[in-house]
């Protein structure tokens, strides 16, 4: 028997990137403000996470926890409760005096278009993220643009990324040796106002959410030791893809320019960034091209709607670690060329555990 509900819920808000105005006062100045504004949408044109005119902003995060499963949440290890409104206060500032060694990341200036493939071994409970500062070319023709990535690592609290990223402490009271199991619950979707354009459309099929299992101590243990829990050649990480048989007339548009045939309700794979460096070429960079860069790429292992009944991992009776990552995830084959004019996102992650403990030993 399952039980003990945990929802979180995010409300976002996407903007897209500045529009141009051309002032007509002289033909030079037409002439030359029409080649950047060219230069702009070739830019454009190639993958979305090469720029950054795209962001979401979160509005609204929030998550609860029903009390009849003797499971609870925290963000310091030491304070649990049932429900908590997530912000950069709560994720930052506040936990400055309970947590002050965290290293939580919040996008206040919004989410931008990054690409991972989770954790890279099980002795590292941070995702390899990777980010790019741009598409460059080696001439003016802007002809073989490429870029060059850089990783991004989780150092030290910033409230200005393009991701989010926490810790989050669970405790689970379950009197028996015997772990229960944690879930994701069917209620977990990513959907966005009716209001939304078809880009905006393509976007939430693009979003992710990761979570890493660091560890289990008893209750009990001491705050530096709950706080402090490490990899032990234990980690084990999950990457949830909402939305993603999931592909609008506009993606699919945009697919066939790299001769890709995407089909509407069939699941199409994503090869996240593993490597930094470059150069990189924009048409090796595409997944699903027969062009693609296997030195930097590897396919994106994900679980979708219809794997909620297997377990994400095991929860111990005692205080478990985690990390939980939302990002866009740029190499999606749904985020090419996206450059929204804004809508509404509603996020809603829902945990539930069962009772195995419970069922075996009561």
């Amino acid at each position: 028997m399952k039980s003990n509900v945990i929802i979180l819920t995010l409300h976002l808000f996407i903007i897209g990137g500045e529009k141009m105005e051309l002032f007509k006062k002289h033909k030079k100045i037409v002439l030359s403000i029409v080649i950047v504004f060219l230069g702009v949408l070739f830019i454009f044109s190639s993958y979305a996470w090469f720029s950054t005119a795209l962001n979401v902003k979160v509005k609204k995060f929030n998550m609860v926890v029903a009390r009849n499963g003797g499971l609870t949440i925290s963000f310091d290890g030491i304070n649990f409760n049932s429900y908590v409104e997530i912000s950069r206060d709560v994720l930052i500032t506040n936990l400055g005096s309970t947590y002050p060694n965290h290293v939580n990341q919040w996008a206040l200036n919004g989410l931008t278009p990054i690409s991972s493939n989770g954790i890279s071994g099980d002795n590292n409970y941070f995702f390899d993220i990777f980010a790019t500062s741009g598409v460059k070319y080696r001439n003016r023709k802007k002809e073989n643009g490429f870029i060059y990535t850089n990783k991004v690592v989780d150092t030290a609290p910033r409230s200005y990324n393009n991701y989010i990223a926490f810790d989050l402490f669970f405790k689970n009271v379950t009197g028996s040796p015997v772990a229960d199991n944690l879930y994701f619950e069917e209620g977990t979707s990513i959907t966005m106002t009716s209001d939304g354009n078809e880009e905006m459309k393509g976007l939430t099929n693009s979003l992710r959410i990761g979570i890493v299992k660091v560890g289990t101590v008893p209750h009990g243990s001491d705050v530096s030791t709950i706080q402090n829990m490490k990899c032990q050649g234990t980690c084990e990480a999950i990457i949830y893809e909402p939305n993603s048989k999931n592909h609008t007339d506009l993606s699919i548009e945009r697919a066939m320019k790299y001769d890709i045939n995407l089909i509407d309700g069939k699941r199409f794979p994503t090869y996240a960034m593993i490597k930094e460096g470059g150069p990189i070429y924009v048409k090796d960079n595409v997944s699903g091209s027969p062009n693609l860069d296997l030195n930097y790429f590897s396919l994106q292992n994900t679980i979708h709607e219809e794997d909620f009944e297997r377990p994400l991992f095991e929860i111990p009776d005692g205080i478990t670690k985690a990390r939980v990552y939302l990002w866009i995830e740029g190499q999606d084959i749904d985020s090419l060329e996206t450059d929204s004019e804004g809508a509404d996102l509603y996020i809603d992650i829902s945990f539930i555990k069962d009772t195995v403990g419970y069922d075996t030993f009561n």
